[in-house]
């Protein structure tokens, strides 16, 4: 585990997951607001542009290992996964300015490695704020959890970072105020815009701070006490101050006294499209899944901002801005038993080319979108019964119906004690199973000094889509056995 920037916990929060500068395995720890550390001895912080950039693969010390005794752990026994070939980027950097660290103009930063899945991609020529942590191996690592970002994100961000290597006073909230559209949606060729001259103010329950956003969309409040707080601004008419992933407007939030906050937040428009998508028998399906694209943006291999629709019945699309879009659900046109129909464009065309725009007016709200669908996939039910040879035991119970072709999974739903309905395309084959993962803590163990196993599984039963007979199967689940302490493991049932 790497020592991550004191610095970043307090200055940043990130959402890493689906960032696009890593992979969708990496998920950065989110903390809240906390007393501002400043820069620490150690952090090696600067604004550089990337130079050269190498990709390396050896033997390097994993996480947990110690560099100058490979193979030991860190008590003295043999670490099996002490090293192991790993693929990492060194990154030669040109110190445009240094906020913290050791004193030169050059320095290597390496992405990769044991933080694989949160490398962060640096691009030759670009400019970045760079924020490092060391590694096992003794390199500097930089990671997209470490706050590291190109410098034209970082413009509120800069300025904070010279106040505190400079000894001067740093603000306790600040950050950027923009023009946005949601995920997705911008227009072609159309960046957030900074909102300049926007009156601006944090109000909690026993305090009121103003201020304005300068010329390019920054902002600062200074000596903002401890408190829950909420952020409202003098925006334009028809939008909406908020944060692009978000739905609705901005929640409150938490600081303690000397906070150095980066809050990042956007003016959206007001605009709204909600619907229902609708089977051939005029029912909204209970799940389904849409995407919202520009008209001219659809692309069947790209996302589109994703709705959803489950038992209320409707999908809901807010912030929108002005134009003309395209709604299309399954847009990967799964073979789904949950959702069985093929992919449709509103008003409800299987052919793209027969999809009809959607025009939204500025704050216009949009509320019978509804895309109707045709003829779907033959489906039919399956009832799956769960029993226990002595008693069902303590535990989470899981069951689940398992496409042999790779297609979508059925979901589960429960219909009585131990009873369980799945729908299932006639077209598949499929795996039925169930398992339990056991509660040590369950009445009996414990007075028996009994050790019982972790899970108990059920023998799988296979099932075809297409047999109509088959409209029906039990998993029995054996009795749990364990060993008394000391013991080797007998077949001694727990009761």
């Amino acid at each position: 585990m790497h020592r991550q920037s004191l610095l970043f916990v307090a200055l940043a929060f990130l959402v890493c997951l689906g960032a696009p500068q890593g992979a969708q395995a990496c998920a950065c720890s989110q903390a809240t607001p906390g007393e501002c550390p400043g820069l620490q001895k150690g952090d090696v912080v600067f604004l550089g542009t990337v130079t050269d950039a190498e990709n390396i693969t050896g033997d390097f010390p994993q996480a947990g290992a110690s560099a100058p005794n490979e193979g030991q752990d860190n008590y003295g026994g043999t670490n099996a996964n002490a090293s192991a070939r790993t693929a990492i980027t060194r990154y030669h950097f040109h110190i445009g300015e240094k906020f913290a660290g050791p004193d030169g103009e050059e320095i290597d930063v390496f992405s990769g490695g044991n933080d694989g899945d949160c490398g962060y991609q640096f691009k030759k020529g670009g400019t970045y704020v760079v924020f490092t942590h060391e590694d096992v191996d003794g390199r500097i690592y930089s990671t997209i959890c470490d706050g590291t970002r190109p410098a034209s994100e970082a413009r509120a961000l800069i300025p904070q970072l010279r106040a505190m290597r400079n000894g001067q006073r740093v603000a306790s909230v600040f950050g950027m105020l923009r023009r946005a559209d949601p995920p997705f949606l911008a227009p072609a060729d159309d960046p957030d815009d900074p909102l300049p001259n926007i009156a601006l103010r944090l109000r909690s329950k026993d305090d009121r701070f103003s201020t304005s956003s300068g010329p390019d969309g920054i902002y600062t409040f200074y000596d903002v006490h401890a408190g829950e707080y909420n952020f409202t601004a003098n925006l334009p008419v028809r939008m909406q101050l908020t944060q692009r992933t978000l739905n609705g407007g901005l929640p409150p939030f938490k600081i303690p006294n000397g906070a150095c906050y980066e809050y990042n937040v956007d003016a959206l428009p007001t605009g709204h499209i909600r619907g229902s998508v609708l089977g051939p028998d005029g029912k909204p399906l209970k799940i389904a899944s849409v995407e919202l694209y520009r008209a001219g943006q659809y692309d069947d291999r790209k996302p589109g901002l994703w709705g959803f629709q489950s038992i209320h019945g409707y999908f809901d699309f807010d912030h929108i801005g002005p134009g003309e879009y395209v709604l299309v659900y399954n847009r990967s046109n799964r073979h789904d038993p949950n959702s069985p129909f093929p992919r449709s464009f509103y008003p409800g065309t299987t052919d793209p080319r027969g999809a009809e725009p959607i025009a939204v007016k500025d704050g216009q709200q949009l509320t019978k979108v509804n895309i109707v669908l045709g003829e779907g996939y033959a489906t039919r039910g399956l009832k799956v019964h769960v029993k226990w040879e002595n008693g069902k035991p303590a535990g989470n119970l899981t069951v689940m119906a398992k496409a042999e072709d790779g297609s979508d999974n059925p979901a589960a739903q429960k219909v009585g004690d131990g009873v369980f309905e799945f729908p299932l395309l006639e077209s598949g084959k499929y795996t039925v199973s169930a398992w339990e993962d056991l509660d040590p803590q369950r009445p009996g163990a414990r007075a028996t000094s009994c050790t019982i196993p972790a899970r108990i599984d059920a023998a799988p039963v296979s099932i075809d889509g297409s047999d109509n007979d088959a409209k029906e199967v039990t998993l029995i689940f054996p009795a749990v056995e364990c060993a008394k302490q000391g013991d080797p493991p007998s077949t001694q049932a727990a009761n």
